[in-house]
């Protein structure tokens, strides 16, 4: 799907986990307000800049999220793309070639098989392809899509032979997954627009996150060391703390958003500290 262009925050923050537990405990970052308790500022974050989270030697980075600069997917010199392969790609070595998918948002994209040479291709049914994994339990595509009312995604296992080149469904997660990653286990953490999900290699999918508030276009997903989950969005980032084989949800943003104005479309954290 299509991200609104608004201008980025100018913030970044490293933060550290030296304690597990919420990260109100971080420099920086408050627990959000429900949209129950503050329905203006969930209003406004629809219209606020972006955030990405990462992982580095242990240690997680929320920095702004600029779609257009995300670094686009290498492709071999053999492969020679189509008109009819659009938008953002992402591309994985296989035993005997290379799957290439894309993801046009509402304009179309689908993934495509391309043998060693390059000579020979094969499409393969999807809908947009938002990432391509490969774990000790296979390799697996998370295909859907999210525009205007229509809101689908699934899994599908990347079947390679000699005789059959072909994708088995996995497992459905009634959204597209916006943003997603591989756990230590192999477990696909997968965010659409409404919850988040874990789903193992025999498509059974654990909804960890589905209650009160939807998720704000998210942009990406990572795993610390001590199991938190973290999804970065629109104006917030979710963190999901295991506690006893369930997840804990709070709700982040900067501490400079506890009061909020909307200018020309935009979200414009206004407190001081």
């Amino acid at each position: 799907m299509t991200l609104h262009k608004t201008a980025a925050l100018s913030l970044i923050l490293v933060l550290s986990f030296a304690v597990p537990g919420f990260s109100q405990n971080l420099k920086g970052w408050v627990p959000a307000p429900s949209s129950k308790d503050n329905a203006g500022l969930w209003t406004c974050a629809g219209y606020g800049g972006s955030w990405e989270v990462s992982e580095h030697q242990g240690r997680i980075a929320v920095t702004d999220y600029d779609p257009e600069k995300q670094a686009e997917a290498a492709l071999p010199a053999q492969v020679k793309l189509s008109k009819e392969m659009i938008g953002t790609r992402t591309v994985l070595r296989t035993m005997d070639g290379w799957l290439v998918g894309f993801d046009g948002g509402e304009f179309g994209g689908g993934l495509w098989w391309f043998s060693r040479n390059g000579q020979d291709i094969k499409k393969l049914p999807t809908n947009n392809v938002h990432a391509i994994f490969k774990t000790p339990d296979g390799i697996f595509v998370l295909e859907g899509i999210a525009h205007l009312s229509l809101d689908t995604g699934a899994i599908d296992r990347f079947i390679e032979t000699p005789d059959e080149i072909s994708l088995q469904f996995v497992a459905n997660l009634k959204g597209s997954p916006e943003a997603s990653t591989v756990r230590s286990d192999g477990q696909i953490v997968v965010a659409t627009m409404h919850s988040v999900l874990l789903v193992d290699h025999f498509g059974h999918v654990n909804e960890i996150y589905k209650s009160g508030e939807d998720l704000v276009y998210p942009t990406s997903v990572v795993v610390d060391g001590q199991g938190n989950i973290f999804v970065a969005m629109r104006f917030f980032v979710l963190q999901l703390v295991p506690n006893n084989g369930r997840y804990d949800p709070q709700w982040l943003m900067p501490g400079k958003c506890r009061s909020v104005k909307q200018v020309n479309y935009r979200c414009v954290c206004t407190a001081k500290d």
